[in-house]
């Protein structure tokens, strides 16, 4: 019988993968609070605070903490005050965009 090898997880990991750009409507924002049920109130670099939903597909894939970087598409009815969730970016790819100065100055923790 041969060993199990232990996946590393990738959170940690300090490797870059290649992590989405805002394109057409959508935006840069971060986490601040959470309101269950996969969804939760994100600061966004309009300067509004949106309620952001996971959709179906990335429920079970996508694992969001407060003062995560996302990248969020705002709905087009209520747009103002809802969007969903597009992206979540590592903390190797969030440090990537804050030395290129990609993200809005309100944003930066």
């Amino acid at each position: 019988m041969g060993k199990k090898k232990l996946k590393q997880s990738k959170a940690g990991s300090t490797e870059r993968r290649a992590g989405k750009l805002p394109t057409g409507d959508m935006q840069f924002a971060l986490i601040r609070e959470f309101s269950g049920g996969s969804r939760f109130v994100a600061l966004c670099e309009d300067g509004k605070n949106r309620m952001v939903r996971i959709p179906g597909k990335l429920k079970r894939r996508m694992w969001c903490r407060v003062n995560d970087l996302i990248l969020i598409k705002p709905w087009p009815i209520q747009g103002d005050s809802k969007s969903d969730l597009v992206y979540r970016y590592l903390p190797a790819e969030k440090k990537w965009l804050y030395k290129r100065s990609m993200i809005p100055e309100e944003l930066v923790v």
